[in-house]
This record gives C-alpha cells, sequence and structure tokens, in this order.
C-alpha cells in the first residue's frame, strides 16, 4: 500500500510540472513567472530536463537528463482577447562559477500557442542567472529581462 501511494504522489508531482511547462502563461513563482513589458507579457520558466514527463520530452525531442535544463519562453499580447505572438528571441545562462553559455531557442507551436523552447548544460548546483533579449512586434529596441532559477544536480 505504502508503494502504491508514493507512486501516487509521485504521477501528481509530474502533472504539476508538465502542466506548468505546458502552460508558462499560469501561474507565478520560481519557476513559472512574468513581466509586463508595455502592450505584451512574457511568461518564463526553467526547469530541469529530468523533471519532463517521458512523453512530453518525446513529443518535443528533448533528453531526460539531470543534468540539463529547459528555458521556456512566451509572449503574450493584452487585450481583450489576448493571444501569443512571435517574437526575435536569444538568451544566455550562467552560474557563479562564470560558467557562462547561449541558449539555443526554437520556436514551437500548438493550437495557436506559441513557446520558445532552449536546452542548456547544468554544470553543477547553484544559482543560475538567466538573460533573455526580446524584439516584440513593431519594435526595434530588445527588451531583457532577466531572472534566477536555483538547480540541484544529483
Amino acid at each position: 500500500m505504502r508503494a502504491a501511494h508514493k507512486t501516487s504522489v509521485t504521477l501528481v508531482v509530474l502533472a504539476l510540472l508538465l502542466i506548468l511547462l505546458a502552460s508558462p502563461r499560469h501561474g507565478h513563482g520560481q519557476s513559472d513567472s512574468s513581466q509586463d513589458v508595455g502592450k505584451y507579457i512574457v511568461h518564463y520558466s526553467a526547469i530541469s530536463t529530468n523533471q519532463l514527463l517521458p512523453a512530453m520530452a518525446r513529443r518535443y525531442g528533448i533528453n531526460r537528463d539531470a543534468n540539463h535544463g529547459l528555458l521556456n519562453i512566451a509572449i503574450e499580447e493584452k487585450g481583450g482577447e489576448s493571444h501569443m505572438v512571435r517574437v526575435d528571441v536569444s538568451a544566455r545562462v550562467g552560474d557563479l562559477l562564470g560558467h557562462d553559455q547561449v541558449i539555443r531557442m526554437r520556436e514551437t507551436s500548438e493550437d495557436g500557442e506559441i513557446d520558445y523552447l532552449g536546452v542548456f548544460e547544468l554544470n553543477g548546483s547553484g544559482t543560475y542567472h538567466f538573460s533573455v533579449r526580446l524584439t516584440l512586434p513593431g519594435e526595434t529596441q530588445p527588451h531583457v529581462i532577466k531572472f534566477n532559477t536555483d538547480y540541484v544536480v544529483d
């Protein structure tokens, strides 16, 4: 009975993580946040790829691994009927030891929802600093979003 309970709790936790990844536009918190940028809201989240459900990882061609992180960015236009928009996006991540790397972002689209995903290497446990550069529709000056996420690498 105890093993069945642990399995159920694990499945619920994984389902919640899946919801956070698949819906970065909803909720707030360290791993799932947003920032208001004029006519737009930028939603961002960063998790370990090991936290992805196997089906979700396969769907997006991402290897589940405790030594890699996943950055998810989505940009929502404010208004009566808000919708997700395409942008030019680039990102970098660094740790406290000075390891800095470019995150190669790729656009994904499903049912009109546009997200930008990027996988990056985790060089160990600690705080990682993200810098995301966005050029929004109709604008020439980029906006920079900065945030931190803590990782524990087993």
